[in-house]
């Protein structure tokens, strides 16, 4: 689909912003991730993969449309690939981190998905992946047409426990910058949410009721 860009990401509705780069740095730093060759599996206009990049990592990214590189900073190491339908195209045991956010519920071969992250991390690598967490966004999963699998907290860490990786952790994840600061705030939010309505276009808002899954886990 490649005017999936334009519709679903464009910069009238969705502009660049500062999240990315805050969302990046928690990232870096909760995973101790410095250093790393690092992937990212659907990288879709560059959001994230280009603040990596900026933190003096070796960067790679793929994507199944080919004008996603258009989106990339330099340095970065793109390679057009659809993760349902092809392998990786890079060699075993490469990466030390692969990253992936909004990507795995498009996937409708999910075991081949995590075969093939396991193939090319190091050992001891890390998976990361963020996804909609089906129970707080499933009136709206399917708004986006090529979403295909939605996820459980359970279900994503079995995904992980069945495709062989260790010390597994799946955990609901608030969008919103100040709550990683201050976690305490989740109780909050999560009362909070009962009143606020489906489809709010306060970001704040949406980001308090509409919760991520993140799992990561590594290769053992």
């Amino acid at each position: 689909m490649k005017n999936y860009l334009s519709v679903f990401y464009n910069l009238k509705e969705k502009p660049y912003t500062s999240y990315p780069s805050k969302f990046v740095k928690y990232n870096i730093e909760r995973f101790k991730l410095h250093n790393s060759n690092f992937l990212e599996i659907g990288c879709g206009r560059g959001d994230f993969i280009n603040e990596f990049n900026k933190c003096e990592m070796n960067c790679f990214a793929t994507d199944a449309l080919e004008n996603a590189e258009t989106y990339l900073d330099k340095g970065i190491t793109f390679k057009q690939n659809n993760i349902s339908l092809n392998p990786l195209p890079f060699d075993d045991n490469f990466f030390d981190v692969i990253f992936t956010k909004s990507v795995i519920e498009h996937i409708d071969k999910h075991e081949f998905f995590f075969k093939e992250c396991k193939r090319v991390l190091k050992k001891g690598g890390i998976l990361i992946t963020y996804t909609p967490d089906w129970e707080s966004q499933y009136l709206h999963f399917y708004d986006d047409i090529t979403h295909i699998k939605p996820f459980t907290k359970i279900s994503l860490e079995n995904c992980y426990k069945i495709f062989g990786f260790e010390k597994c952790k799946v955990e609901k994840f608030y969008q919103l910058p100040i709550v990683w600061s201050f976690p305490f705030l989740k109780p909050i939010l999560k009362l909070l949410s009962l009143i606020i309505p489906i489809r709010s276009k306060i970001k704040f808002l949406k980001f308090a009721k509409e919760l991520m899954l993140l799992g990561y886990a590594r290769k053992s």
